[in-house]
């Protein structure tokens, strides 16, 4: 478990420290400083659990991306694997990923497509399958190998009849060939043993980082023994290096770093990343070709040693203290999204979605209850202040 009022001292966080005196981190080994390659190591395949799919070890996570082009060029760095959905930029990223594919002249079976959408109790099987044959068309593609039910919070969302009715006719009509979930709320390692549990879903498509979710890596390995596979998203941990002097000094990539160190972790297939730019889906397809160096893995330690009080992990356990019902992790979240990834548009746009009374209108006369409720010591009220000035 992580401490509240000290280090983290979670599993994998104290291998974690460990690695900066040269010892194992993770569950992987570090290594000193590799020495120079003849040229670039080839992507790597993992499998995705008992799917029988193969995925790179990078997956190109085409949030807010509507350009063929870096869809191309993740295709000749050899990334084999893209992750989307059906409500990102009302279906434009969908389509950018088929046309990119299309164009490419790449065979179907050598590519690796997830996307999905979230999932309402009240919505009727008919418009989940409207919605997965939208997919199909956007992606101009026969079939979807992963398809997701999108920002799972809660176990009842994982029994929702209609859903699954939808799923096992797409299935059976070969739309569909693989169930997953995705999620990165609070109530997400509940979310992920209830799904363990259930027994329909084959791929967890999650955020996971070292300063998170401090059961996280215990599920993960009893989710690969039951034959599920696991994407990585948000490995960066707030991605808020930024905010420490020298993080990177010397060429260090605290995003790199981060990839490499999830998939030290045997139970994770591939690391889902959002790529700008042509000169980023490079630097990740050689990053990955080499482990972890000590030298990583010390700039991680201390930049969880830094932000542990000021980085909101979106566990919503200080919720249920605020008098006001102010939706405090999605709040957080926004604000990261716009802080810390540079999509402004989007975060304010979600942010007015909460509306008046989710929003963190009424902090300023608050007294706070919410952070003495945080488990990890942050300073609730003046991050959701912030946010509000950023965002209103």
């Amino acid at each position: 478990m992580t401490d509240p009022t000290g280090a983290i001292d979670r599993r994998s966080f104290l291998k974690l420290g460990a690695a900066a005196s040269g010892l194992a981190v993770g569950c992987g080994p570090v290594t000193e400083e590799p020495a120079a390659q003849a040229g670039p190591a080839a992507m790597r395949l993992r499998p995705l659990g008992g799917t029988g799919l193969e995925v790179s070890e990078v997956s190109f996570g085409a949030h807010g991306v509507d350009n063929p082009a870096l869809v191309a060029a993740a295709l000749e760095a050899g990334i084999n694997t893209f992750g989307t959905s059906g409500q990102y930029l009302d279906g434009r990223e969908e389509e950018a990923v088929g046309r990119a594919l299309r164009d490419a002249g790449v065979a179907r079976d050598r590519v690796v497509v997830l996307t999905g959408n979230p999932v309402h109790p009240d919505l009727p099987a008919q418009r989940v399958a409207a919605g997965i044959d939208d997919s199909l068309r956007r992606l101009a593609t026969d079939h979807i190998d992963v398809y997701y039910a999108g920002d799972v919070r809660s176990p009842a969302q994982l029994r929702v009849g209609a859903f699954h009715e939808a799923i096992a006719a797409a299935k059976s009509a070969g739309k569909v060939r693989h169930l997953g979930l995705s999620g990165h709320a609070g109530g997400m390692q509940e979310v992920l043993e209830a799904a363990i549990e259930d027994g329909r879903f084959e791929v967890f498509f999650i955020k996971y980082d070292f300063v998170s979710y401090p059961d996280l890596d215990r599920i993960l390995e009893r989710a690969s023994a039951r034959g599920i596979g696991t994407i990585a998203f948000k490995t960066n941990a707030g991605n808020r290096q930024r905010e420490v002097e020298g993080l990177e000094a010397g060429g260090l990539s605290l995003p790199e770093a981060t990839a490499k160190w999830a998939l030290t972790n045997p139970a994770v297939a591939s690391v889902c990343v959002t790529f700008g730019s042509f000169d980023q889906i490079r630097s990740f397809a050689a990053a990955v070709g080499s482990r972890l160096t000590v030298a990583e893995a010390a700039m991680l330690h201390r930049y969880a040693d830094e932000v542990r009080h000021r980085y909101c992990r979106f566990c919503a356990a200080c919720e249920p203290s605020c008098p006001h019902g102010v939706a405090i992790a999605d709040v957080n979240r926004f604000f990261m999204y716009s802080a810390y990834y540079d999509r402004h548009d989007e975060a304010r746009r979600r942010y007015a979605a909460l509306g008046p009374g989710r929003a963190a209108t009424a902090c300023a006369g608050c007294h706070a209850p919410c952070q003495a409720a945080c488990p990890f010591a942050r300073p609730v009220r003046a991050e959701l202040l912030k946010a509000h000035l950023r965002l209103a």
